[in-house]
């Protein structure tokens, strides 16, 4: 494998670059288990937790599947995903405010129907994420565990389209990581209140409310665009 060392002061971005890169050239193949946590954080000359970060960024992705006490393998789909979000970027030169508009437009209805079918294993798992983004100590930390909030959500819609839209969203939201990174330092608290507030109406089943509350929480990130 053709790791090359990161410099310290590159962002999260850079490391998850060089893992796609090894699965898009096979180095890495479907269902290949990445090497340990603290092999790659040698290989490439990061911290243990910059590698954890950005394993859990492509799982929610698609690129890869963490299986818990085992590590991370390559999805079957990886490439998949991939050839669909290259496809998007490619036929449209995007910015960060028009994908939010669409991720208000589209998500408002995954958690109208999360609350709708959310069983207590969507629920629980939808609280994890929220609590591991309220607790996360870093700001990239956050915007990782908001998109898997964001993910489990969709999930519970039980919808695989919809579950296939977020990922290709994750995979779109990565290419923008310095500027969400950025953006999110000031609004943390203020999301952090919203999802709280997502994560009761879901559980609830108030789905129009449920609705109502992913558009505020969005649209806090929007606003703070420029």
């Amino acid at each position: 494998m053709s790791f090359q060392k990161i410099n310290k002061n590159t962002n999260l971005e850079m490391i998850i670059e060089q893992i796609k890169k090894q699965i898009k050239n096979g180095e890495l193949k479907p269902g290949e288990k990445l090497p340990p946590e603290r092999k790659l954080a040698e290989l490439l000359g990061v911290s243990r937790t910059s590698i954890r970060e950005s394993i859990q960024a492509l799982a929610f992705s698609g690129y890869l599947n963490v299986v818990h006490g085992k590590g991370a393998f390559v999805n079957e789909s990886a490439l998949k995903y991939d050839e669909i979000s290259e496809l998007i970027t490619n036929i449209s030169d995007f910015s960060l405010s028009s994908l939010m508009e669409v991720r208000i437009m589209m998500e408002a209805e995954f958690a109208k129907f999360a609350a709708l079918r959310a069983n207590k294993e969507d629920i629980k798992k939808i609280k994890i994420y929220y609590e591991k983004m309220k607790d996360a100590e870093s700001v990239s930390a956050f915007v990782i565990e908001d998109l898997g909030f964001h993910m489990a959500i969709a999930e519970a819609s039980h919808n695989e389209l919809m579950n296939c839209f977020m990922r290709i969203f994750g995979e779109l939201l990565h290419k923008e990581t310095n500027e969400i990174v950025e953006l999110s330092g000031g609004i943390k608290d203020n999301i952090v209140l919203v999802s709280y507030d997502i994560v009761q109406a879901i559980n609830n089943k108030e789905s129009e409310k449920a609705k109502e509350l992913m558009v505020e929480h969005l649209s806090i990130v929007e606003s703070s665009i420029d």
